[in-house]
């Protein structure tokens, strides 16, 4: 996702800067889409192999009750992740930084840091409820950053 993250960027700031948006444009909607179908592959084998995964690295009875559980969780979440990653990258990569950073903080420090610990200590899941509270994180903010990208304000940045 990061790889094709930075792609992205590369890729659309050159067209960009050409003046071809419509390039831009397709340009990150084909990386987006890569990089959801690589990761919804990964997401996938941490649903489905989530305790084979964890045999390899454990044989302790804790964590083979709990990493299942986790990998679960980050496996639904990774086409959001996916989103996330490329669209911020490809953002910063046609100068639209100040936009970036604003999603970025509000969403990490007003919906990750409070949800992680209304699910995980308030109501008293545990590490299952800190990670929904994270990977729950993920998803609003891919939806925010494609939202920007959808609104196109970025496109009228002189790259």
């Amino acid at each position: 996702g990061f790889a094709i993250g930075t792609a992205a960027a590369s890729l659309a700031g050159q067209y960009l800067g050409a003046g071809n948006l419509r390039m831009a444009r397709r340009s990150v909607l084909m990386c987006t889409a890569i990089a959801m179908i690589f990761m919804a592959l990964i997401g996938v084998a941490f649903v489905c192999l989530g305790r084979p995964l964890t045999q390899v690295i454990s044989a302790d009875p804790g964590h083979l009750d709990l990493v299942p559980k986790l990998l679960l969780i980050c496996g639904v979440t990774q086409v959001f992740f996916a989103v996330s990653m490329v669209v911020r990258q490809a953002l910063r990569g046609v100068g639209d930084t100040t936009w970036t950073f604003i999603i970025t903080t509000v969403s990490s420090y007003g919906i990750r840091l409070p949800a992680a610990w209304i699910l995980g200590v308030t109501l008293g899941w545990g590490l299952p409820g800190i990670w929904m509270g994270l990977c729950g994180e993920i998803a609003i903010r891919a939806t925010l950053f494609f939202i920007r990208f959808q609104h196109g304000g970025w496109s009228r940045r002189v790259v």
